[in-house]
C-alpha cells in the first residue's frame, strides 16, 4: 500500500493552477494547451461513455470539438476537492459549467439554460516532479441530479 504524499500546499496549489489553465486554454479553443499536461499514456472517458488512450488522441478529439460544436464556448471549473491518495498521486474532482455551445454531443442535453454541467475527475501522477494528467472521466450531470 502506498503512503499517502504528505499534505503540502504547495501541491494543491500546482494542481488547482493546472486546472485553471485547462479552462483558459479551452475558451481559447487551444486543443494543445488543454492538454498541456496529458501523459502521452493519459487514457479518457468523454461525457458519451467513448474512451480513448494518448495525448496525440486527446489533443485530435478536443482540436475536432473546438472546431464543432464547441467553438466558441466557454469553461468554467470549480474544483470541488483535491486529493493525494499515494506517494506522487492526485485526483481532483471538478464541477464543469459549459456555455456558449453550438450544440451537444448525441444524446447529452443542456440544462434548461442552455449549459452543460458535468463532473470531472482528473489522476494526476508526479513524474520528474511534474504534475502530469494520466487518467480523466467526464460524466454529464442530470438536470434532475441532486446532492445526497
Amino acid at each position: 500500500m502506498n503512503a499517502a504524499l504528505p499534505v503540502d500546499l504547495r501541491h494543491e496549489e500546482a494542481i488547482q493552477r493546472l486546472v485553471r489553465e485547462q479552462a483558459e486554454a479551452w475558451c481559447r479553443g487551444d486543443a494543445e494547451g488543454y492538454a498541456s499536461t496529458a501523459g502521452d499514456d493519459l487514457g479518457f472517458t468523454n461525457i458519451r461513455g467513448q474512451r480513448w488512450v494518448g495525448r496525440k488522441t486527446f489533443v485530435d478529439v478536443h482540436r475536432k470539438i473546438f472546431e464543432g460544436i464547441f467553438a466558441g464556448s466557454r469553461l468554467a471549473i470549480e474544483v470541488e476537492r483535491v486529493m493525494f491518495p499515494g506517494t506522487g498521486t492526485a485526483v481532483a474532482e471538478l464541477a464543469l459549467l459549459l456555455t456558449g455551445a453550438r450544440s451537444m454531443p448525441p444524446g447529452i442535453a443542456a440544462s434548461p439554460d442552455g449549459a452543460l454541467r458535468t463532473r470531472l475527475l482528473e489522476v494526476f501522477e508526479l513524474r520528474e516532479g511534474t504534475w502530469t494528467l494520466v487518467a480523466c472521466h467526464n460524466t454529464a450531470v442530470l438536470n434532475d441530479a441532486r446532492h445526497p
